[in-house]
């Protein structure tokens, strides 16, 4: 080893100063060689190591604003998800509405399948994902907001008109606050009978599922315990129910059995109607 080579160890090393590191003697981190030190060196903190926010906002931030707005927009979501749904599943009909919910059911499963398969999909694409699906979603409850309408007393045809004259029969028939009428049948005779809606408990309306009985309505609650109204009946088996949403589901449906035929009496006194199971 010459003198030079010696000075050349002892001293700076070769090419700009800062240029080498050297291990630090505890815990092997990496620090700047003596001399060393400049702007450039790649050994100085970033910004990467630094809080983005103070700790004050960061607390707000997740301890308040955070927890207060994730149950409303969940909430919203579910709302606006059930709306939309619901009216394609009505539209679809009996057998349609089956086709479509094992659709729904299927890209469901699908879509998170293929979500936990990409673990590494970036935040974005997944916003960018959910936003279409919901685009998606809305578009479809609107396009079938008008088909999905309940159409059982709804159907074409002439507006009902009260018949005139005396009733020749009565059908009693009570809302109970169970969702169920007071019998699952009424008898009476044919001609004008007078329908009486009795109030049970809660809010309800009484349509005939017939159509030639399109815009007869009873409807009791509270403020209004007893509705009444006219209807000629022919002989034969017809169909009456609660139009509020979830009641006829619940039971509230019935039959009434016309058989033969009455002919009001010189006072125009009424047959008494009896309900049976």
């Amino acid at each position: 080893m010459t003198t030079t080579d010696i000075e050349k160890s002892d001293g700076e090393p070769d090419g700009e100063p800062g240029g080498e590191v050297e291990l630090a003697q505890s815990g092997g981190a990496v620090v700047p060689a003596a001399g060393g030190g400049g702007d450039d060196d790649f050994t100085k903190p970033t910004a990467l190591f630094e809080p983005s926010e103070t700790p004050r906002s960061e607390a707000i931030r997740t301890r308040v604003i955070l927890p207060i707005l994730l149950p409303i927009v969940s909430a919203a979501a579910i709302f606006f998800y059930v709306i939309n749904v619901s009216r394609v599943l009505l539209a679809g009909g009996e057998w349609g509405s089956l086709v479509i919910a094992s659709i729904l059911v299927l890209a469901i499963l699908g879509t998170v399948a293929w979500i936990s398969a990409h673990p590494n999909l970036r935040t974005g694409s997944l916003a960018i994902m959910v936003a279409i699906l919901f685009l998606f979603i809305g578009a479809a409850g609107l396009t079938t907001l008008g088909p999905s309408e309940n159409k059982n007393n709804k159907a074409a045809g002439p507006a009902f008109k009260e018949p005139t004259g005396d009733a020749v029969g009565t059908v009693d028939i009570t809302a109970e606050p169970t969702l169920k009428f007071n019998a699952t049948n009424f008898d009476t005779v044919g001609g004008v009978n007078q329908i009486n809606y009795i109030l049970g408990g809660g809010t309800h309306t009484l349509v005939f599922e017939e159509k030639e009985f399109n815009g007869f309505e009873l409807a009791v609650n509270p403020t209004k315990p007893k509705d009444s109204g006219k209807v000629e009946l022919a002989p034969g088996t017809y169909t009456v129910f609660c139009t509020i949403p979830g009641h006829r589901e619940a039971g509230m449906q019935a039959t009434i059995t016309v058989s033969g035929s009455a002919e009001p009496s010189g006072g125009g006194s009424t047959t008494p109607t009896t309900a049976a199971k």
